[in-house]
């Protein structure tokens, strides 16, 4: 085959990869998977490798002839033990050029007369068998071959920055998609949902970008218009109903969290003491006095404040969420504040203020203070 030829379908299994595997694609090892395409040949001193090599593609062609050691599996073992450092450090690297050797082989098997690729074995492998449907060096039928292997890696090429199921997502904007894809990576980076929902309340339509909060009984908090509202396929537990919804991945995100004791403290204590430089989400669960609330535990949709019986669950709740509650006191339960960073956001400062005291400060946040 032509190096060009070699070189297509080393990229195509490259980007092909890289959708299905979910890899990160670099010029470092895309360069090194085409390169090594090239490798095989370099026991005949006429190719591409073999003419700056020729104090080992002489030799080779000598001893072994073409499309014999360098094109078997031996071949692809020697290789695969001395680029073996490669795969403790740079193992993506390493993939490379194993998969770059290997692709000059598979594609040399369609060549009409195959690799012997069992060497020392005399048996040639050959696909396809059939004569016909082989492929002659140069000829018009490998001209269409390459011509085809440009177009496909033309269109793997944004597939494979996405991945097979990141481009099935943006093709289908499947909400189970979105929601998997959360849930493996939440807490990384902030996450924006391209969403078309049906409140299900109102049956009103809704289209939005909102921002992704968290998870939520297999669906997803988002923030619409200034309030979290979950997202999901059941209408009991979840406010909107997603016909359409995209996942789009933002900038990294640092989370910072300060644990308080609310044990004889009442919501309205926190809200009045909390003194921070950045917005915060309050979340946790409270046990108070059972006699003093009705018990409405059956309830099941999300809300940022959920009470029920003697419980109070906060999940993603802002502090104009607890206007109903500030008088409620808990008999124990603690309450995590929550404060999203971007990059370049200035450093975290949160104090408790109130004759109650100052609460303490976690050592993860003892150098931002």
């Amino acid at each position: 085959m032509l190096a060009a030829t070699h070189a297509g379908f080393a990229t195509a299994l490259y980007l092909g990869g890289a959708a299905v595997f979910e890899y990160p694609t670099d010029p470092v090892s895309w360069g090194l998977a085409v390169f090594f395409s090239f490798m095989p040949d370099i026991d005949i001193p006429t190719s591409k490798v073999g003419r700056p090599l020729f104090f080992l593609s002489v030799p080779l062609e000598k001893r072994f002839g073409h499309r014999t050691i360098t094109h078997s599996i031996i071949g692809v073992a020697i290789l695969s033990a001395l680029a073996a450092p490669l795969y403790f450090f740079f193992p993506l690297c390493f993939w490379s050029v194993v998969g770059g050797y290997w692709s000059h082989i598979q594609i040399d098997m369609a060549n009409i007369r195959g690799v012997d690729l069992f060497w020392p074995s005399p048996i040639r492998v050959m696909m396809p068998g059939k004569m016909k449907y082989r492929l002659e060096v140069g000829s018009k039928a490998e001209m269409v071959i390459l011509c085809a292997l440009v177009l496909l890696c033309v269109g793997l090429y944004p597939l494979s920055g996405l991945g097979l199921r990141g481009g099935l997502h943006q093709l289908l904007k499947d909400f189970d998609i979105a929601y998997d894809e959360f849930v493996e990576v939440q807490g990384l980076n902030w996450h924006t949902l391209e969403l078309k929902a049906i409140d299900n309340l109102t049956l009103e339509h809704i289209e939005c970008s909102c921002p992704v909060l968290g998870a939520w009984q297999s669906g997803l908090i988002v923030e619409h218009n200034g309030k979290a509202r979950s997202v999901g396929k059941s209408q009991v537990q979840h406010n909107l109903y997603p016909v359409d919804a995209v996942l789009i991945e933002g900038e990294p995100l640092r989370v910072i969290s300060q644990r308080v004791d609310m044990k004889g403290r009442s919501l309205r204590w926190l809200v009045d003491n909390v003194k921070a430089n950045h917005g915060y989400y309050l979340l946790g669960e409270l046990y108070v006095d059972a006699d003093k609330v009705v018990n409405v535990s059956q309830i099941e949709s999300y809300h940022p404040v959920i009470w029920g019986g003697d419980k109070i669950r906060l999940h993603y709740a802002r502090a104009e969420d607890l206007k109903d509650y500030l008088n409620l006191t808990a008999i124990r339960g603690e309450v995590v504040v929550q404060f999203w960073l971007r990059p370049g956001d200035a450093a975290v400062e949160l104090s408790f203020g109130g004759e109650t005291g100052k609460a303490s400060t976690p050592a993860v946040l003892e150098d931002i203070f």
